[in-house]
């Protein structure tokens, strides 16, 4: 039953006439299709095979019709009629060509999809490339692991419409929010949209939880929304969600906030401030960035008055720019650590005895979220021994 190169002989045949048990039936499909596509069978012959490959893939007995599919879910001989019959059968036939099959028509994974089998959507969710046909339909019908395994398919074409939809429906659930975040493509109004649905679930679960009332929970979940952005900016910079695109979204929607635009310029993320700055102020980015490098209060001053920051909160930034001034750290990931530490070190010895309640609202936030050891050092470097107020926002 051997023949050269696993091509089918008459021996074969007579040995399949011989045999009909569905294991014989299994082993012919590889030499059939193997004998079909190195050419050696023409005119009535392919005909005959492509005759013998349906009645194959109808066969009663699985193991034969799975063999059909995993040898020919790529292979020139499948015809749009074979492709239907497999992808429409049980889902261990169906795999092959639903999760690798390269030219299957929308129709008909869409009618696959219709069929409410989550275990053939999950195969179809993960192909190399989905139409935005495919992709909404997926996104409409799907359970939740479809959908998060959709999420973070950079193969799926996810238009800004369709992301949105998700990021309303799914925020609130990490599964789905962290593949969808973790794009590579991701237009800012869908992060913004994701910075929103999270913090609304943080409002929610501490006005139900914890009984605070919903003007404080708006207060801290004010908070938490920076956090999230800023979590949001750590990829930066990356194709489809650079920084003047974000900067310019979130100010047109009101949250590009004295908050955020300093958190950003402590946490080393000079574009992004430099984005936001240049959004609020109405300045080209560039011109933002130049007047940082330079060093100048003066300048830098100017911008922040544009940007319509209040001049009682002025300070924090000078002294910001003054430690990256110090350091030579013009953003980065190298030396931001030392940055960081810096800075907190520093405005809290410098602004931290200020009567100004928007002043000590933004040294809260700046001390949220981090760690212990970094609050220490900073003390350490400040030349304190402790911090008084110490403890991070909930989320």
């Amino acid at each position: 039953m051997s023949g050269e190169q696993g091509e089918l002989t008459l021996a074969d045949v007579q040995y399949l006439a011989a045999d009909r048990t569905p294991e014989a039936r299994a082993a012919m499909v590889a030499k059939l299709v193997r004998t079909a596509e190195v050419g050696l069978l023409a005119g009535t012959g392919q005909a005959l095979l492509g005759d013998l490959l349906m009645r194959l893939a109808r066969d009663t007995a699985v193991q034969v019709r799975e063999a059909v599919a995993w040898q020919i879910y790529n292979s020139p001989l499948l015809t749009d009629e074979l492709a239907h019959a497999l992808a429409m059968d049980i889902t261990t036939v169906a795999f092959p060509l639903l999760r690798h099959g390269q030219e299957l028509a929308d129709d008909l994974l869409l009618g696959v999809i219709r069929q409410g089998r989550a275990d053939k959507q999950m195969a179809i969710a993960a192909r190399d490339h989905l139409s935005a046909a495919v992709s909404e339909a997926l996104a409409a019908l799907g359970n939740l692991a479809v959908i998060a395994t959709l999420a973070g398919n950079e193969g799926a074409d996810l238009g800004e419409a369709a992301l949105l939809s998700l990021a309303d429906r799914f925020a609130h659930v990490p599964m789905v929010a962290e593949p969808l975040a973790g794009r590579a493509i991701l237009p800012s109004s869908v992060v913004e949209r994701l910075v929103a649905g999270m913090s609304a679930r943080v409002r929610d679960l501490l006005v139900q939880r914890h009984r605070l009332s919903p003007a404080v929970a708006e207060e801290v979940t004010a908070r938490g929304r920076d956090s999230v952005t800023l979590a949001l900016l750590r990829p930066l910079p990356r194709d489809g969600m650079d920084a003047e695109a974000l900067a310019v979204h979130l100010h047109q929607h009101g949250r590009l906030s004295v908050s955020l635009l300093l958190r950003t310029l402590c946490a080393g993320d000079f574009a992004f401030f430099a984005a936001g700055i240049a959004a609020k102020s109405r300045v080209a980015p560039d011109n933002a960035l130049g007047l940082m490098r330079e060093g100048k209060w003066e300048g830098m001053r100017a911008l922040l008055d544009h940007a319509h920051v209040p001049r009682h909160l002025h300070l924090p930034f000078q002294v910001a720019l003054r430690v990256a001034r110090q350091l030579d750290y013009a953003g980065g990931n190298d030396g931001r650590e030392a940055f960081q530490t810096d800075v907190l070190g520093r405005l809290y010895l410098e602004c931290g005895q200020s009567e100004e309640r928007a002043m000590d609202e933004l040294l809260l936030q700046l001390f949220d979220q981090k760690s212990d050891a970094m609050i220490d050092e900073a003390m350490e470097k400040a030349g304190l021994m402790f911090l008084p107020l110490r403890g991070a926002v909930p989320r």
